[in-house]
């Protein structure tokens, strides 16, 4: 008999997750502001595509560190969630780059924060009992 893989499905609209990530791309720009990275005159839609990209990412790692743990390392619909809350950046921000932004390098990003909370010895007794 095989083990049964059971997908965890994360119910949000993308319109909800957008707004997660422009709340926490300001928040991200301010702190880059702060530390002098960025000019503190500028906003979001002054950027390029790069520096809007690095801060998303930024912001997306943020967040990912905010949910809960099972729904990080188990089989979800996350990078899925992403992929389209990234892409639907180019509706605000009139960059069609976003477009391009995959589940797959939704998965290049969060791996490494899958990778670490797996092993971190608390979560598995944890998760084990």
């Amino acid at each position: 008999m095989r083990p049964t893989h059971i997908m965890i499905e994360i119910r949000i609209t993308v319109e909800a997750a957008l707004a997660l990530l422009l709340e926490r791309m300001k928040f991200e720009l301010k702190f880059r502001q702060k530390a002098g990275i960025i000019p503190t005159s500028y906003r979001l839609d002054d950027l390029s595509y790069n520096e809007l990209m690095k801060i998303c990412e930024a912001a997306i790692f943020d967040t990912i560190f905010l949910l809960p743990t099972d729904l990080v390392i188990q089989e979800t619909n996350l990078t899925h969630i992403i992929a389209e809350t990234v892409k639907a950046l180019t509706r605000i921000y009139k960059k069609e780059e976003f477009l391009l932004f995959s589940s797959k390098k939704a998965r290049q990003l969060i791996q490494p924060i899958v990778e670490y909370l797996s092993n971190i010895p608390e979560e598995k007794e944890f998760r084990n009992n």
